[in-house]
């Protein structure tokens, strides 16, 4: 029975077993979802607090934590994340706000009251902003513009200072504004650009920018930057320029001249300046860096390319330039662990790679060098670094004697540069392997760049082209031969041996006129008769060709080399004396013609008879030409000469009387004047001058004689007339014949100062005073300025009554002879009797009257006593 009911007890906690399990499967099915609501809440809720909604996030957090709490067998499985939540909502300071009713708007934790007031101030806001809208009009003006982008940035500024600046609908707000504001500042940049005005351009440009990333905006704003740039720097304000620029660079625009403007402005400014600017851009520090090394200022340069390198620590260039400083100061480990940098980002960088490979250079590792040249073979810096590589190790191997590879390592180096230096080392390896051709070719090419080698390599030349000489007079090729001689002799000096083959080579071409020269640069290589035999046949045909200056050499030639040929050659010398003599006198040049026949007649005198005439008028043409120019010296003594040889031509005899008539020789002249008149009788020339010679002389008669023989020729009618006129006043005393002839004179168009002044003179002898104040006046006109002229003029106007013209003459009177008593006296008298006393004439008058009666004038004595009893 027990054991019945026990397994009836079993079968029941069996089944209850099983209904639970039942029940507690379906109740799970159904917690999982809750569950996974529940976890949906959660996520929602963190939704809501990421984006700062914190009210609907801490409801949805509630509503998840209820869910939560509603489980019952997943609660104690997911007791962890439900216990998670529930701190959270207790220990987060947010939700907790949220929790005493705080409501999170625009960034703050407001409760219902402050939130009211907000609303209020959004309110206030908008009507602000909706004001200024209104304010806004667009009238197209400038000024319109202006004041319309000054309002959109004010209610801009509103919205900035609220506490509404991240509200969604003042953002749009904000939004419209932009969007006004920057059409706005479009068409203001527009207007000024149009108006020239860039910097007002440029402040529009970057407020546009100020709220919107443009690219077009940027170009123009770059290219506005640009125009300002160019005006500031047309005015020297390179500091402004330097700004302009840097924020240019600010913009992004590529533009390669950029860098070159820098570097132009900063050339400008003085370095210390632009530290106080404090100037934060590493590209103008790097300027002041390659600057300050260019001027060898190298501590200032390495603190400047530190200073880039700061500022920017990718500024290759200025890396570079830092590893050069290094270089240049013998830090080759800094140098080179900079250039190792740059070449790690810039591979291709030709710079870096020769600095580098100076560095391996100078610090004795060529073969890395060589590595690092040859990357940038064909730029001509790596061209000239190759050729020192090449060139020095060229040269070492040929102090060790190595002249193999010492000719390869020079060939690569002159293959990039001409060294004069390499040439010669060439020269001098094919010389000592006999290789002539190619020694004279490079010894050559050494020469022909620095020709002060020409000492070193003469020597070596000279022999090579003795050898070519040697080799071709062997072969019977004389003119080939002569070429290269020549040209040994000019290398290797008087070298007899090689003188002997030139002249023995010339000889054999025929040319024994040079070889000759060749000869006589021996001094025991032919005997003298040989020489001179070849001079008399040079000198033969060159005569018998008419080439008389090289005849006379080749004689004269012959003549010093055998004395015993003078007999021989003495009618031939003085023949070709007179022969070139006489070509230089048909040529007119006839002081070469005296030459030659003077040596004719000192070599030998029995010619003298022969070419006396010739010499003659040689002598004469000399003269008369030295005569023509001006020259009375030089043709006084040709003529002197000519008239020893003829006394009786009339042309020298003339010219002579030209010449001491010239001279003021009056008598010599007359001398040979009259003589002149033996040829020539009437030839009134002559007459002329032999008539003005005797007046001259004070032999009126005389000069009448000739001057009667003039009239009969009808030949100098005025000046004859004028003669005679003068022979009647002074030697006969006949003034009414004087008068006639002087007036002939006049009528024949006799133009001189002394005939008016003598006409004026008989006018005034005979009291007729105007036409004697009129003659006088011509005679001055005429250049007769002297003493009497102006005394006798004075005295006219004195009769004529015209005091003030007669005290003007009587003031050139004594200006001429501050001694005539007369004058003195006279203008004495006519400021006393006739002067103006109110201009104080009077004191004149006195001074005159003086003068005269200290001089000895009586009558002055009493016209002055009179004078100063007027005066008192």
């Amino acid at each position: 029975m027990k054991f019945v009911k026990s397994k009836t007890t079993g079968i029941l906690v069996g089944l209850l077993f099983a209904s639970l399990l039942i029940f507690a499967g379906i109740h799970m099915i159904e917690e999982k979802e809750v569950y996974e609501l529940a976890k949906e809440m959660e996520k929602e809720g963190e939704f809501y607090y990421q984006r700062k909604e914190y009210k609907k996030a801490k409801l949805s957090f509630d509503r998840a934590l209820k869910r939560y709490n509603d489980l019952i067998v997943l609660k104690i499985i997911k007791s962890d994340e439900i216990k998670q939540l529930e701190n959270r909502i207790k220990t987060d300071p947010i939700l907790q706000k949220v929790a005493k009713g705080y409501i999170y708007y625009n960034g703050k934790w407001v409760n219902e009251k402050e939130l009211e007031a907000l609303m209020k101030e959004k309110r206030r806001l908008k009507q602000k902003i909706d004001i200024y809208l209104k304010t806004a009009k667009f009238f197209n003006s400038i000024e319109d513009i202006e004041n319309n982008i000054r309002v959109y940035q004010k209610a801009l500024q509103e919205i900035e200072n609220s506490p509404f600046a991240n509200d969604k609908e003042i953002k749009k707000l904000k939004s419209k504004l932009i969007s006004e504001l920057l059409f706005m500042a479009e068409e203001a940049a527009r207007k000024y650009e149009e108006l020239d005005k860039p910097e007002k351009t440029a402040h529009y440009y970057r407020l546009i920018l100020s709220y919107r990333d443009d690219i077009t905006i940027k170009e123009k704003l770059f290219k506005t930057y640009m125009q300002l740039f160019n005006h500031m720097v047309e005015n020297g304000r390179y500091t402004e320029a330097l700004a302009v620029l840097l924020e240019a660079k600010k913009l992004g625009i590529k533009d390669d001249s950029l860098t070159g403007k820098i570097e132009q402005v900063v050339h400008q400014i003085d370095p210390e300046k632009i530290e106080k600017l404090n100037i934060k851009d590493s590209d103008v520090y790097y300027i002041l860096a390659k600057q300050a090394f260019e001027q060898l200022d190298i501590e200032e340069a390495r603190e400047y390319a530190k200073k880039a390198l700061q500022l920017n620590p990718e500024n290759t260039q200025a890396k570079l330039l830092l590893a050069k400083i290094m270089f240049k100061t013998g830090n080759l480990e800094k140098a080179q662990a900079l250039v190792k940098e740059v070449l790690e980002k810039e591979p291709e960088n030709v710079e870096a790679v020769v600095l580098a490979g100076d560095i391996y250079l100078k610090s004795g590792k060529p073969e890395e060098a060589v590595k690092y040249y040859e990357k940038a073979v064909g730029k001509t810096e790596i061209q000239d670094r190759l050729f020192r590589a090449y060139r020095q190790t060229g040269f070492k191997y040929f102090k060790e004697g190595e002249f193999s590879k010492a000719e390869d390592f020079l060939k690569k180096a002159v293959s990039i540069k001409d060294d004069p230096q390499i040439y010669k080392a060439l020269g001098d390896i094919y010389y000592s392997s006999k290789k002539y051709k190619l020694a004279e070719k490079n010894y050559l090419n050494a020469v022909k760049i620095d020709p002060k080698l020409k000492k070193e390599i003469k020597n070596s030349l000279g022999n090579i082209y003795k050898t070519f000489g040697d080799e071709l007079y062997n072969q019977k090729k004389y003119r080939q031969a002569i070429s290269y001689y020549r040209k040994a002799l000019s290398y290797l000096g008087e070298k007899p041996e090689i003188i002997q083959k030139l002249a023995e080579s010339y000889e054999k071409t025929g040319n024994v006129k040079t070889a000759l020269n060749y000869y006589q640069r021996l001094k025991t290589s032919i005997s003298r008769e040989k020489k001179a035999q070849l001079y008399l046949s040079l000198g033969e045909k060159e005569y018998q060709k008419g080439n008389y200056f090289s005849a006379l050499k080749h004689f004269q030639k012959a003549l010093s080399t055998d004395s015993s040929l003078e007999n021989k050659l003495k009618s031939r010398i003085t023949q070709l004396y007179i022969e070139i003599a006489d070509r230089y006198f048909e040529q007119g040049n006839y002081s070469r013609a005296v030459e030659y026949y003077t040596k004719a007649v000192n070599y030998d005198k029995s010619v003298e008879n022969s070419i006396k005439d010739r010499l003659f008028k040689a002598y004469l043409n000399l003269g008369k030409k030295a005569f023509k120019a001006g020259r009375y010296k030089t043709a006084f003594s040709y003529l002197r000469k000519a008239e020893s040889l003829n006394s009786s031509h009339k042309e020298v005899v003339y010219y002579l009387g030209e010449i001491y008539l010239k001279e003021g020789n009056l008598k010599k002249a007359l001398q040979y004047f009259e003589k002149y008149l033996s040829f020539d009788s009437s030839n009134p020339e002559v007459l002329y001058k032999l008539a003005f010679i005797q007046a001259k002389l004070g032999a009126l008669n005389k000069a009448k004689n000739y001057a009667e023989k003039l009239l009969q020729l009808g030949k100098h009618t005025g000046f004859a007339n004028f003669i005679i006129g003068a022979y009647y006043y002074y030697y006969e005393n006949s003034p009414d014949k004087a008068l006639r002839y002087f007036l002939k004179a006049e009528n024949s168009g006799y133009k001189n100062g002394d005939l008016h002044y003598y006409l004026g003179k008989l006018y005034y002898d005979k009291g007729n005073y105007l036409r004697a104040v009129a003659y006088l006046t011509e005679a001055i006109n005429k250049g007769y300025k002297k003493e009497n002229v102006y005394y006798l003029r004075a005295l006219a106007y004195f009769k004529l009554n015209d005091y003030r013209k007669a005290i003007n003459d009587l003031s050139m009177v004594v200006k001429y002879n501050p001694d005539n008593a007369k004058a003195y006296y006279l203008r004495g008298k006519l400021y006393y009797e006739h002067g103006d006393y109110v201009k104080g004439e009077y004191k004149k008058a006195i001074e005159d009257l003086e003068k005269a009666a200290a001089m000895g004038v009586k009558e002055a004595e009493k016209l002055l006593q009179q004078a100063r009893k007027k005066r008192n």
